[in-house]
């Protein structure tokens, strides 16, 4: 009797309960039948997607055809470096035509999505092709773009002392006559695997990688470095490119060296600025701004010249957006991306000295042309024990006061 009495009180209590079952398994039936109908109309209703007129292939070839500046835009390059671009990746057999996707509309491909950060969904869309199909391309693409790097990212091109075109150069010659090139690392947006995100997080708290570059004076790239996380300092990142032959480091040779910053230590192969004085540029700008020490103007001519490797910087991350926003890619593909992208920076500055962005970025940066290489260089990892030994470190020391003194004699006796 009291079980019913507390069936009937509960009962009571809640009036409305089988009406409140009732909407519940009325909005379950309704999801029911919804998730049916869409189950339906995708697999047994199918509508194409890629229901364009104008297909991949017909677009690339719109764009080579039509405006050069829309071709500029779309690619980020001229078209004639386009298809001069498609040319040597088929003469080097590093990609070729299939059924379904040209090596035009591959390259395509790659462009869109490294110059555009578009992701492979509005891809597909574009080019009017499944998303397997676009991601197996840009795979492909990737690969061969990333081979190319391999053969055009090196020191051939650069000549073992300050270039003719910067002897010129009061501020330059005859200081920094032995300097081969210059070295800096850049932080790139990265997308970290799961449970690793601590370890790509840079100063800033952003995901990133950390990667290691020199270049030329005439602003191509001759090393990349980029299998660090983004909290790695730029002397680690400098130890690990050295420590390891594989790697294949180009020494400069010998009686020269590389121009680096404070991030890395002096060695008979790197000269950086003195310590505790002004160094960057932009802080000797303005009114009774001037290096008022021996040391503030060997750093301001020494961050002046090394500002060659920020203008390589700026140019490749304002013609590949993908460098500042990095897909969910794997660790392995986005070092690709990267090798890639400065691929294409150096074979678009070998084939288009004239391109928008290098007149942009490059100001009144005095230019050079390529030329032999004037002794061996160096190459591998056998120097650096010996680069960075107590007399080594002390002989560069020794050679950098004896450039600071002459240089600032030389810069009170004509001021």
């Amino acid at each position: 009797m009291a079980d019913a009495d507390s069936d009937q009180d509960s009962v009571m209590a809640n009036p409305n309960s089988n009406e409140y079952d009732s909407d519940v398994e009325l909005e379950i039936a309704t999801a029911y039948v919804q998730f049916c109908i869409e189950y339906v109309q995708r697999y047994y209703m199918k509508r194409p997607m890629c229901t364009s007129i104008l297909s991949g292939n017909s677009y690339v070839h719109e764009m080579l055809e039509g405006n050069p500046y829309v071709c500029y835009d779309m690619f980020c390059m001229d078209k004639i470096i386009f298809r001069h671009l498609c040319n040597e990746l088929k003469r080097l057999q590093l990609l070729e035509d299939t059924g379904i996707v040209s090596v035009e509309e591959a390259v395509g491909v790659l462009l869109f999505i490294v110059g555009h950060n578009a992701d492979f969904r509005v891809t597909a869309n574009r080019f009017q092709h499944s998303l397997e199909t676009i991601q197996r391309r840009f795979r492909r693409a990737l690969r061969a773009v990333h081979a190319l790097g391999c053969l055009i990212i090196r020191p051939n091109a650069d000549v073992a002392d300050l270039p003719h075109s910067l002897q010129g150069n009061e501020k330059y010659y005859p200081w920094f006559e032995k300097c081969v090139k210059t070295i800096d690392g850049m932080h790139i947006s990265a997308s970290a695997p799961s449970g690793r995100t601590t370890a790509f997080r840079d100063r800033w708290s952003d995901i990133t990688q950390n990667m290691m570059c020199a270049c030329n004076f005439n602003m191509r790239f001759t090393y990349v470095h980029s299998r660090w996380e983004g909290s790695a300092n730029d002397s680690r990142v400098m130890q690990d490119a050295l420590g390891h032959v594989e790697y294949e480091f180009p020494w400069p040779p010998r009686g020269s060296y590389h121009l680096v910053d404070l991030g890395y230590a002096i060695s008979n192969a790197f000269l950086p600025p003195h310590k505790s004085a002004r160094y960057h540029a932009q802080e000797f700008r303005g009114v009774n701004q001037q290096p008022t020490t021996p040391q503030e103007l060997f750093n301001y001519r020494h961050s002046s010249l090394r500002m060659v490797i920020e203008r390589c910087f700026g140019v490749l991350k304002a013609r590949f957006p993908i460098l500042t926003a990095m897909h969910s890619f794997s660790i392995s593909r986005q070092r690709l991306i990267v090798t890639a992208c400065c691929a294409l920076h150096n074979f678009i500055r070998m084939y288009n000295r004239a391109d928008e962005m290098f007149h942009v970025w490059e100001g009144s940066f005095v230019r050079n042309n390529d030329a032999g290489i004037a002794g061996a260089t160096r190459v591998g990892s056998g120097g650096t024990e010996e680069a960075f030994n107590a007399r080594a470190q002390q002989v560069m020391s020794e050679y950098r006061d004896a450039i600071t003194t002459a240089m600032w004699a030389d810069y009170t006796a004509n001021t």
